[in-house]
């Protein structure tokens, strides 16, 4: 497998991790090639696949007219298998093109009829061997050989091709299960890749919506989705024809919208000038706030200074406190025990000083007497020495 197709198979992986919805969905979002000409004024629906199909790479083996179905391929991919325990391997699938098989009652040649149209296939509407493959069922020969009967739709170019619509080409084919749609919008086609030119019916199926990326179903003997369409286009055009009707209305309301829009221009220039004074006053404040929230901080710096110093001496006053109470409760106990022993030396002093009272005055008593006595014996003495004198 080349690069390219390597890196359009990883593409269309993730477009399949992204489109896991049920297909009988009407509308469904989707991204991939596509074919389409924006210059172009026809919108056109281009054939598409059914988001729940799987990628692989297919080759063709041939196309057989003595079996039921009519177009083989043979492709690789990765199936579980469950022995021991459960794994995935890669598979050998034969894939065939359900419902598509020869027209016997026609063809007189048919093996050269199955190699040109096998040709066909081969080189022209499956060369590129990118396929997306929608199992319908599946016959398992051993848990790595499957065969695959599916709707098969090959990447033609930039499109996908619906090998089930290869009856509308070759009509050495019979397609079943296959409705067409009778349906003719002269502003919608349908583009069906490698489709036979000339006016032919729309078959039921897959498509894709380039301008809106949508892709829808056309089913079988049911056109409500394609009539509804129609009628949704139509309503448009009276929209359109509505919208003209209008445009003159706006046009004429243009003028005063002019006129208004000059005299908002000019209040808005007034405003201008005004918001420019706001500005500059506002500048002006935010200086001043500035410098008032620098004063704020270095207020709170040295509130915070002196906020720091005041529980320090709290601190210190409360442990002075508390030494000058324990001192003073001290001082207080030794004073009681001083008066105590005060009072005790009171009452020893009382009882000393009473004692020495009596015996002072017994002492005085006995000097007075003494005293007496020595001035009489000295006036004794002296009028005895006087005599002598004389």
């Amino acid at each position: 497998m080349t690069v390219p197709k390597t890196a359009l198979v990883a593409a269309l992986l993730l477009l399949l991790l992204a489109l896991t919805v049920d297909a009988a969905r009407a509308t469904l979002l989707s991204t991939g090639p596509y074919d389409y000409y924006p210059w172009s004024t026809v919108h056109v629906y281009l054939s598409w696949f059914p988001p729940h199909a799987v990628p692989m790479n297919l080759m063709l083996l041939n196309v057989t007219w003595w079996k039921p179905e009519a177009i083989w391929f043979i492709g690789k991919y990765y199936v579980r298998v469950c022995g021991g325990e459960c794994r995935y391997e890669p598979a050998t699938i034969y894939v065939v093109q359900d419902g598509v098989s020869m027209n016997l009652h026609k063809v007189r040649r048919p093996h050269v009829i199955a190699e040109y149209i096998g040709w066909h296939i081969k080189n022209r509407y499956c060369a590129q061997g990118i396929a997306m493959v929608d199992p319908i069922k599946i016959i398992e020969l051993n848990p790595t050989t499957q065969i695959w009967i599916s709707d098969v739709y090959c990447l033609y170019r930039n499109n996908w091709f619906w090998l089930r619509l290869m009856p509308y080409i070759h009509d050495d084919l019979i397609a079943e299960g296959v409705e067409a749609v009778k349906f003719r919008d002269p502003e919608v086609f349908v583009d069906v890749p490698a489709a036979p030119p000339g006016d032919y019916v729309i078959p039921g199926g897959w498509y894709l919506d380039p301008a809106t990326k949508r892709v829808f179903r056309i089913p079988g003997n049911d056109t409500a989705v394609m009539v509804e369409l129609q009628r949704l286009r139509l309503r448009i055009s009276d929209l359109e024809a509505e919208l003209a009707n209008k445009t003159t209305q706006l046009n004429a309301t243009a003028a005063q919208l002019n006129l208004t829009i000059a005299q908002l221009n000019a209040a808005l220039a007034k405003a201008r000038g005004e918001a420019a004074r706001l500005a500059a006053e506002n500048q002006r404040l935010r200086a001043q706030l500035e410098a008032l929230n620098a004063t704020r901080v270095q207020l709170e710096a040295e509130a915070y200074a002196y906020k720091s110093q005041l529980e320090s001496l709290r601190a210190s006053v409360a442990t002075q406190l508390a030494q000058l109470t324990a001192e003073n409760q001290a001082l207080k106990t030794q004073i009681a025990s001083m008066n105590e022993t005060l009072a005790k030396l009171n009452e020893e002093y009382t009882s000393q000083t009473a004692q020495l009272r009596h015996q002072l005055e017994t002492w005085t008593r006995a000097a007075w007497i003494g005293a007496a006595a020595g001035a009489a014996a000295g006036a004794a003495a002296t009028a005895l020495a006087l005599r002598r004198r004389k």
